[in-house]
């Protein structure tokens, strides 16, 4: 049935994958992907990554691309009818669960490995620009949730990452899968793409870095701003009379305050006090436009109808973009899908109606965008009469601020630094470029010695009263970073052996977490709790004993303690300094806000601020002075942030990296830098060398605009010594997938096949001395899969063209290629090759024997 109402509507079927058709429409502007049998007896059986790859790829070259189940009823026509032509009714906002960014405060192992590639691509200032756990409205009302948005200059971009287990349409059943769908269209009619990974989508990390540059754009087109979550200064009111309640308002307005929440019983006037309180702002010139969210369509009509009799002057209106209306009254549900196009000042005047119905990170979206000069919440629920539960319906908003400044600002707690010195020699573990090698630090982090170091620095600061004060610090929690789930026990042992309570936690073992948030527990050790969704504002001190080269992986646990608390004074952040050679250093609390001057138990951001409070404590218990000392920190991104590495300086170039480490190897390029790791050798190149080494080799200028004119050109050149190049191109377009990926071992088997027929017929495969003509190497598999990556696959790995996975036994066209080949091209490739192929084996095996149709099969 879709089929037949996408063809009236003026689609054409234009591919296919699986049992998944594409249409398009006539602008090639507009396209749809209709799914048919997916859950019959014959349903298909296919890889996630292959359907995330396809979507993904056509969600990039389509303005707006959609996807329906067809179930061949009429409900399916109507719901494309609805989303396609903006036919459809309009649905009251429904909230179902927690809010998800308050729950869900820590990523999954997806989210954890997008995060840390995203800061691999574009580095770590843009990780804000990512913002997580984002609501959304969708078509039907729904309050729905998405792994991340990334705000972009042309956009929003929305990502998922929850993998298989949630999102195969062949593992969560119909329903489930319909529901994505719905998510997906209502998101993308809102003009918000949606980009979805799996790990093993993830696993090639080359091909995503390449993916994620061609979808999100340059990173000169995202926001590199921080922010900090903080509250509005609310003027918070429990009044029985309308009159009582006005004054309250206007005396709040006298001391500065512009937000106000308002809470009355049901019946006594809360609408009439908001439309008197309007009138007065609006007499006086504050309140020219205004706007009231309301949680139904029912109460939007009886709002209207109330501004009416009270004013009959008044122009009210439901279309936000009615930009002649004195007033605008619309749903929670409609607002949120279509607000973020209006400017801030947009509104002077703003009204929450039924405060307890809006969803709390659905409607903070929308307040995090407005700054009116009067923001009113209004409710009358007896379940939400605590000043904070209703700021954290009504209240929060986003300042646009980094998280220091919002600590130096107060408005968040101090963070006071602490530098626990082991003076362990750490300088074997390995660096695989990303981060420390796990099984390195299993063996040199978990050392009795280093685990006593910081119980003793914890019994002797955070465990004593002390004597002249007679305050204690006894009562504050933390939580202790540990490697994995062996340290996590061992720390956890010897904390409870010193009388300091104490659990191991992880994704297998979480019963510590009610106890620590009960208080009962002082102290977690944990090792994985990225992994699952937790959040304890309780925690004052955090423990970084696990050594980390991640910046993601850092601020994630030092999150954990940036929380305002009742009676918290700060945040104590305890590194755990070890040796790691002249090279690296994992990251610190001073390295990562590049503070060189470090002062024990200081406030980092103010370290001779007047000692009150908690610090009086810690300053009688230090027995050294307490001053501020010099220290020497390293990090990439103060003493090479502006450096290339060997694989940046290649994609520079449009070379391998191979390329360049035999460069550097053969002394014909010299790095600017070079630092010692290991048995390695770390290579660093000014930016400003890019030029002068493509002039040395006498390379062109080429960039991902000329991918494919390159491409071609290198056919062109018919640098054929061998055949082998021809053969191997032909199979990766036989057996290509829509995403540009081929399996290894499927070409290698037809590879063989190919040169084996050869030899039985002709007595060679090739010209001679190629090892090709020797059936025993033609049945070694390590041997012809390493000729294979050595010869014709080099060739075109070393200009960019492809490369290898290896973890996946995958090879694939680069990305911006796979994505820049035009109608035709495959087809045009084909035809060389086997122009080509059928005049090498004429010339080098025998005259005449060959034709084009001697490479049908292959």
């Amino acid at each position: 049935m879709l089929f037949n109402y996408l063809k009236k509507n003026g689609f054409t079927l234009v591919d296919s994958q699986f049992t998944s058709y594409l249409f398009s429409d006539s602008e090639q502007q507009v396209a749809v992907i209709v799914d048919t049998q997916l859950y019959g007896s014959n349903k298909p059986m296919y890889d996630y990554k292959e359907y995330t790859g396809w979507q993904n790829m056509l969600m990039h070259k389509f303005e707006r691309l959609y996807r329906f189940m067809d179930n061949e009823e009429q409900k399916d026509i109507e719901l494309a009818d609805a989303i396609l032509n903006d036919v459809g009714d309009e649905y009251d906002f429904r909230q179902f669960g927690a809010d998800r960014q308050v729950t869900e405060t820590d990523p999954t192992r997806p989210e954890y490995n997008f995060e840390s590639l995203f800061e691999q691509v574009y580095g770590s200032k843009f990780l804000h620009a990512l913002e997580r756990e984002y609501q959304y409205v969708d078509l039907l009302g729904k309050s729905r949730y998405v792994d991340y948005i990334l705000k972009t200059t042309k956009g929003e971009i929305a990502i998922e990452l929850n993998g298989e287990t949630y999102h195969h349409p062949l593992l969560i059943g119909k329903n489930r899968y319909q529901s994505q769908l719905l998510k997906q269209n209502s998101l993308m009619k809102d003009g918000i793409k949606v980009y979805r990974w799996s790990n093993a989508g993830m696993a090639d990390e080359k091909k995503f870095a390449d993916q994620i540059r061609l979808y999100f754009g340059p990173e000169n087109n995202f926001c590199a701003q921080p922010p900090a979550n903080q509250f509005r200064d609310v003027s918070f009111s429990l009044y029985k009379h309308q009159k009582e309640a006005l004054a309250d308002m206007e005396k709040g307005r006298e001391e500065g305050k512009s937000t106000f929440l308002l809470v009355l019983p049901t019946g006594t006037g809360k609408t009439e006090v908001f439309i008197a309180d309007h009138c007065v702002q609006k007499q006086l010139g504050y309140a020219s436009r205004a706007l009231v969210i309301v949680p139904f369509k029912d109460l939007r009509e009886q709002t209207k109808a109330r501004f009416l009799e009270r004013n009959p002057s008044l122009k009210v209106a439901t279309d936000i973009f009615d930009f002649n209306a004195d007033v605008i009254v619309q749903t929670t549900q409609a607002i949120q899908r279509k607000f973020a196009s209006l400017p801030k000042n947009h509104f002077d005047y703003i009204v929450v109606d039924e405060a307890h119905h809006a969803p709390a990170q659905g409607l903070r979206r929308v307040l995090e965008h407005f700054a009116p000069r009067t923001l009113l919440g209004c409710t009358a629920t007896d379940r939400r009469l605590d000043k904070k539960d209703l700021a954290e319906i009504f209240g929060r908003y986003k300042l646009n601020m980094t998280l220091e400044e919002a600590i130096k600002q107060k408005l968040l707690p101090p963070i006071r630094a602490f530098r626990l010195e082991s003076n362990i020699d750490f300088s074997q573990v390995r660096f695989n470029g990303k981060e420390f090698v796990k099984s390195d630090l299993n063996k040199n982090v978990i050392l009795p010695s280093r685990d006593q170091l910081i119980v003793d620095m914890i019994s002797k600061y955070f465990s004593q009263r002390d004597i002249k004060t007679g305050r204690s610090l006894a009562d504050l929690q933390g939580v202790i970073f540990c490697v994995d789930v062996k340290h996590a026990t061992r720390l956890a042992n010897l904390l409870n052996k010193h009388a300091i309570s104490a659990e191991a936690v992880s994704a297998s073992s979480r019963e510590g977490l009610k106890s620590y948030k009960s208080g009962k527990v002082r102290f977690l050790c944990a090792c994985d709790l990225l992994n699952e969704g937790w959040d304890a504002p309780n925690t004052s001190i955090v423990v970084m004993a696990r050594p980390t080269m991640s910046k993601v992986l850092y601020m994630q646990q030092l999150g954990r303690g940036t929380r305002n608390h009742p009676g918290k004074e700060a945040l104590y952040a305890i590194d755990v300094v070890d040796s790691y050679g002249p090279a690296l250093q994992p990251w610190s609390l001073h390295s990562m806000f590049r503070v060189n001057n470090y002062k024990p138990f200081a406030d980092i951001f103010n370290p001779n601020e007047a000692v009150i409070g908690e610090e009086v404590i810690l300053d009688h218990l230090y027995e050294q002075e307490r001053k501020l000392q010099p220290i020497k920190l390293f990090n990439f991104e103060d003493e090479l942030g502006d450096y290339l590495n060997d694989e940046q300086l290649a994609r520079e170039l449009f070379v391998s990296t191979g390329t360049v480490k035999s460069w550097v190897k053969k002394q014909s390029v010299i790095p600017d830098k070079q630092l010692p790791f290991g048995t390695h050798m770390l290579n660093y190149y000014k930016q400003n060398r890019v030029d002068e080494i493509r002039s040395e080799k006498n390379l062109k200028r080429r960039s991902e605009a000329t991918r494919r004119d390159d491409f071609f050109e290198f056919l062109e050149q018919r640098d054929y010594t061998f055949s082998f190049k021809i053969v191997f191109l032909l199979l990766m377009l036989k057996h290509v997938d829509k995403t540009g990926e081929v399996s290894l071992s499927l070409l290698r088997r037809d590879y063989q096949a190919f040169y084996k027929r050869l030899l039985n017929n002709y007595g060679q495969a090739e010209k001679p001395k190629s090892p090709l003509n020797n059936e025993t190497f033609l049945d070694d598999i390590p041997a012809i899969t390493k000729s294979i990556l050595q010869n014709p696959f080099e060739k075109f790995e070393r200009k960019c063209f492809m490369y290898h996975a290896k973890d996946l036994d995958k090879i694939a066209f680069d990305a911006v290629l796979w994505d820049k080949f035009k109608s035709g091209d495959i087809n045009a490739i084909k035809k060389q090759m086997r122009t080509d192929g059928k005049d090498y084996f004429n010339k080098h095996i025998k005259a005449g024997e060959f034709t084009e149709a001697t490479f049908d099969d292959i």
